[in-house]
Formats: C-alpha cells, sequence, structure tokens
C-alpha cells in the first residue's frame, strides 16, 4: 500500500515538484518496501489536496465519513478509484510509519499516531503524554502533516506520469534507454530537506590559544540552541555537527549527508583587547553564499559577550533564512503554496521592506495562509504585527475594526502557543493600540522571561515606559534592543522611540539626532518625519521643518494634530503634559490640525477599550 519512491525524472505538469523528492529514501525501513504503482489521477489542486488529507487524517475512524473524501474520488498513489475507506486508512497508516520509521522521527510519528491513529485522544492529552508543550506539540503535528502530505502528493503525481506515458515507446526493465534516447532509470533523488533547515558548523579558532577553544565551542553550541528556537528552524545538533570540526568543508556534500538546506560557517580571531567574529549563511544546494557578517567585540565578560554575539547572528540568521526560503518557494512551485509557504512569503515582505504598503502585502501572504490552516501560530502573529503597525503609525481609517481583528489573531495565537514569547509581544502590541499600556507593559515582561533576548521585547518595554510617563527609562531599554540586535528590520523604529521619549522630556536636540537616524534607516515611514518636522519647529528650524512636513504628508496623508491627540495611547497626566509641548511643535511645523477624526474619536476610543475579560490567562 505505500507510495513508491520518487524517481528524479521531470513530468511537463509538476516538474519542480518531481526535481526535488520529498523523502529520503534511507528514512524507509528496508522491510518497507513500495508496491507497483497503478494509475492515479490526482486531479485535485495542491489546496484541496492538503484540506483532503487533513479530514482523511480526521475522520480515519469514521468510514462513513472517509468514503467520501475526495482522496478516493480522484485516486492517489497505488490507491485506484475503486478502494474503499479501509485502504485509504491502510494506506495512511502504513505511510506514516515508513516515512517517519527512523530514529530521528520518532516522535513526529508519535504525534501523527496519537493524534489520529488512537481514537479519543484530545491534542492536550497527546502533548502531555508526549511530554511536550502545547504549542511544541501543535509545531510538531504541522511538520508531521506537511511532510506526509507532499509525500502522497509527490508519489500521486510521479504514478500519474509514469501511468501516461505512451506504452509504444517502450521501457527497458535492466535500465537501458527509450526510443528516443532518452533513459527510463527510475534513479532514486536526493531527499528534500525541512525548509528552514540548516547545520552550524564548529566556529574555527583563528589566532587564538587552546584555552580559547572552549569559548568558540560555546558560540557554536549557544548559536546552535538560539536557532533551534527561532520558529519554524531546523537546526541539526551540535554533538552531529561537532563531527566535521577541523575537516575540509565541501557544503554540499554537508547538505546531503545531513539532510539541511543551508550550512552557517564562521570563524572567532581573538586580537588582544578585540575580538572578530565572521559568518557565513551558504545555500547546501548550490554552494552560494547567501549573506556574511563580520564585527568585532571588546573583550569584556566572555558570557555576556557569548550572548550578545549568539543572538544577534541567530535572529540576523533567521531573517536570510525565511528571504531564501521565499524565493526558493517563489521559483520551484508558486502555484501550489501550501500555509507554510504563504507564511514564509508574508514574512519576507514584510523584513524586506517596513511600510504601509508592505504591511498590506503581507498582511494578505498572512491571510492566505490562514485560509489553509487556521492554527497557524507564526501567520496569526503576522496577520496581527501588520494590522498593528498600520493602526500604532496613525495609517489606519478603521481603527476599530482592525485592532478587533488583531486582537482576535493574537489572542488565537497565544491560546496555541502560551510560551510563545514573540506571541505575547504581538498581544502586547494590540493591548497598547487600545490604550492600555499598564496591561502591555505586563505582556512584555512576560515575553522577557520567557526570551531575555528578546529585542522587540526590550524596546516595546521602553516605550509603554514613555506613555506611562516615565520617558525618563525608555532610552535604556531601547538601546538594550539595539544592542542585542544591531541590525534589526525595527531599527528605524527603536531609534524613533529614543528620540520621542526626548523631545517629550524637552531634550530637543538630542530627540532630533535620534530621529534623523530612524528616517535616515526607513525614509518610507511617516510618523517619524511627522516627529522630525515637530522637534526642528521646536528647535527654531522652521524652514527645514516645514520641509521634513511636506514630505511626511506625501507618505501619510491623513496624520492630523487632531488623530494624533484622538487616539492618545495613555491617560498618564505626565504623558498628556509633555505631549501638549510637543503638540506646539507639529503646529509650527505645518501640521494640519483636524479633519475628520476629531470628531469620531470618542467613538473609536469606546470602541477599542480593553476588555480585560476578554484577555488570555
Amino acid at each position: 500500500m505505500l507510495p513508491a519512491y520518487r524517481p528524479g525524472a521531470n513530468t511537463q505538469d509538476g516538474a519542480a515538484e518531481l526535481e526535488r523528492p520529498i523523502f529520503d529514501a534511507r528514512d524507509v525501513p528496508p522491510g518497507a518496501a513500495p508496491a507497483p504503482l497503478m494509475a492515479a489521477t490526482p486531479a485535485l489542486a495542491y489546496a484541496d489536496f492538503v484540506a483532503a488529507v487533513k479530514d482523511a487524517l480526521r475522520d480515519i475512524h469514521s468510514p462513513d465519513l472517509l468514503s467520501r473524501n475526495p482522496l478516493l474520488f480522484h485516486g492517489i498513489c497505488n490507491l485506484s478509484k475503486s478502494a474503499g475507506p479501509q485502504e485509504l486508512k491502510t494506506l495512511l497508516c502504513e505511510t506514516v510509519g515508513a516515512l517517519f520509521g527512523n530514529a530521528r522521527d520518532e516522535k513526529l510519528r508519535r504525534v501523527l499516531e496519537l493524534t489520529y491513529f488512537q481514537p479519543a485522544l484530545k491534542q492536550e492529552v497527546v502533548a502531555h503524554r508526549l511530554a511536550l508543550s502545547f504549542g511544541t506539540y501543535r509545531r510538531h503535528l504541522s511538520t508531521a502533516r506537511d511532510r506526509l502530505t507532499r509525500w502522497l502528493w509527490a508519489s500521486s503525481r510521479v504514478a500519474q506520469a509514469q501511468s501516461e506515458l505512451p506504452s509504444a515507446r517502450g521501457t527497458s526493465t535492466d535500465g537501458g534507454e527509450l526510443e528516443g534516447g532518452k533513459a527510463m532509470s527510475p534513479e532514486v533523488g536526493e531527499p528534500t530537506p525541512p525548509r528552514l533547515s540548516l547545520v552550524v558548523l564548529p566556529f574555527i579558532n583563528i589566532g587564538g590559544t587552546a584555552e580559547d577553544d572552549h569559548f568558540v565551542d560555546g558560540i557554536t553550541e549557544t548559536l546552535t540552541t538560539d536557532l533551534a528556537r527561532c520558529s519554524g528552524v531546523s537546526a541539526i545538533s551540535r554533538s552531529t555537527a561537532l563531527a566535521y570540526k577541523d575537516k575540509p568543508i565541501d557544503t554540499r556534500q554537508i547538505g546531503r549527508e545531513l539532510g539541511v538546506r543551508y550550512v552557517l560557517e564562521g570563524s572567532v580571531q581573538n586580537a588582544g583587547e578585540r575580538t572578530r567574529f565572521n559568518a557565513q549563511l551558504v545555500d547546501a544546494e548550490s554552494g552560494a553564499h547567501l549573506w556574511a557578517e563580520r564585527f568585532d567585540k571588546r573583550c569584556t565578560n566572555l558570557l555576556d559577550m557569548q550572548d550578545e554575539v549568539t543572538t544577534r547572528l541567530a535572529h540576523e540568521v533567521h531573517i536570510e533564512l525565511i528571504a531564501a526560503e521565499s524565493c526558493r518557494v517563489a521559483r520551484e512551485h508558486p502555484d501550489r503554496l501550501d500555509s507554510v509557504d504563504h507564511t514564509l512569503h508574508g514574512w519576507a515582505a514584510w523584513y524586506r521592506h517596513r511600510s504601509l504598503e508592505s504591511a498590506r502585502q503581507a498582511r494578505r501572504f498572512f491571510e492566505a495562509a490562514l485560509r489553509l490552516d487556521e492554527r497557524n501560530v507564526d501567520a496569526l502573529l503576522g496577520l496581527a504585527d501588520t494590522h498593528m503597525s498600520e493602526v500604532n503609525m496613525y495609517a489606519s481609517d478603521n481603527r476599530a475594526g482592525q485592532i478587533r481583528t488583531a486582537e482576535a489573531a493574537a489572542t488565537k495565537a497565544l491560546t496555541l502557543a502560551p510560551d510563545n514569547a514573540n506571541a505575547h509581544v504581538t498581544y502586547g502590541t494590540v493591548l497598547y493600540a487600545m490604550c492600555a499600556p499598564e496591561h502591555a507593559l505586563r505582556e512584555f515582561k512576560l515575553a522577557i522571561g520567557l526570551d531575555g533576548n528578546l529585542a522587540i521585547a526590550h524596546a516595546y518595554l521602553g516605550l509603554m515606559k514613555f506613555f506611562l510617563g516615565r520617558a525618563g527609562e525608555t532610552r535604556a531599554h531601547v538601546e538594550e534592543a539595539i544592542r542585542l540586535s544591531p541590525r534589526d528590520p525595527l531599527l528605524f523604529r527603536w531609534h524613533f522611540f529614543i528620540g520621542l521619549a526626548d523631545i517629550y522630556l524637552g531634550r530637543v536636540v538630542r530627540g532630533i539626532e535620534s530621529m534623523r537616524k530612524s528616517v535616515e534607516i526607513n525614509p518610507n515611514w511617516g510618523l517619524s518625519q511627522f516627529v522630525l518636522a515637530g522637534a526642528l519647529a521646536l528647535a527654531g528650524l522652521l524652514a527645514e521643518a516645514a520641509e521634513v512636513c511636506a514630505i511626511a504628508r506625501r507618505l501619510a496623508p491623513d496624520f492630523t494634530i487632531a488623530k494624533y491627540r484622538a487616539e492618545a495611547i495613555s491617560d498618564n497626566p505626565v504623558y498628556l503634559a509633555q505631549r501638549e509641548y510637543f503638540d506646539k511643535g507639529l503646529r509650527l511645523a505645518g501640521v494640519p490640525e483636524e479633519n475628520q477624526a476629531a470628531d469620531i474619536s470618542a467613538d473609536t476610543r469606546q470602541a477599542i477599550a480593553p476588555r480585560p475579560s476578554d484577555k488570555p490567562a
């Protein structure tokens, strides 16, 4: 009943998928050899195929429901159209046993078997039985189901291609050639590794002593751990990667041996008071360098330096992995995107260019992902983040509606992954938009408690203190975020936080310096342009303030002083008093005073008022 291995041949339809086999033949136990293929007609679109497999797993103990599953009507793998529910059930069970039969995938197999093949077990019970947090269990379930679906889909495509070959042209059972001179050898291609899979090779100790080896090995181990914690990343263990220490490196061979798409290599060079770090991300398939970073750090406390370096590298590498994988998806199968593919596209668009347009573009990808899998945590967080970016930059024309949508997405993400630090950050930004900075502050502290190196949580913690009348504490928190992630895509916004706090404290010249940095990093963000214009006006630079204001109005034509005041985040008296001073600068710079936002401010504030009883525990 098992689907056959995929050959490395192309077919006219779905060629890209057949060029990149879905599973590793080495994963299948010797006794589980596949049966010969029969004709199949996978007329289902890929998105429908994904849904059909998911429904079949869910309904595996209900023959009446299983008999109506589209997989039986269209035929998959070596199931004929006369197959029934029992044959489909057997196929799924045997395929799971073969595909996840090795020790490496034992947990994935157990997740599928306990979730679907044993009746009357709730998902929470399965997670508890496997000693997994519910969020980790859900990620394992999504990964396993995705691999199963892709294997079944690919096997069906091969079945169709082989059944459509004209018999008159003939095949040679001994591996000969067809009449047209094309070989028909069904060689098994290389396995397709997981999407964001990589190995961190042991960093090289350049010019250091043997005593430095411990520090360099610590960099490798901590970086592997940090990357493994990034959403969607599959990192080879350090103990496995250690086998390649002090050996000639062929990244393509390493990729094939370990089943990864990417290789991260690097070095540490000790030069007296300074230590230099080099890192390169390599495509394991082509050997091409995708990204490189080099920076120096002054030698201080070794553990602190190790944490800072690995946190910075892990964050930057994660962003680069998403960008690379998004390009790969667009190149290989743009017409058959699953939920994870859409999510990767969304984050790649969001990281690439932070603007109102990119937020809306990314949101469309996240919405498409959630239509395929409503429990996709990363897509839920992306949906909420892009809505909140538009709301919190005063660019929304449906503030209350966008906040409700973001709140629902963030709440669901927290329910699915309560230990996800990024989920707490996202929910904190929703509370911030709901004019509840005290509650938002708590969420950012919770996020830091879960991941002390999460830079964005430190930055928003500083911003909330600004709204609570404690602007003097903002800089320290935001500078910690910058230290942890000095090339973060949100760096422009963090300089904005610092500059805004300084301006409200009356440190206008210092605030202008930070605002200029924000504008230089991202000149397309209208809010930083407006605040810079107001600060320049307060400093007496009226001509420059007018020029900057004109640019800001082109970027955000709906922004007005009335809108800024109507959507005040906090009612803290210190904050409100400081804002009065800044509002004068906006007027001097020529920012428009009013529009319809002033008339609806009371209704808007009532619609978005926080509802503590609705918040997850």
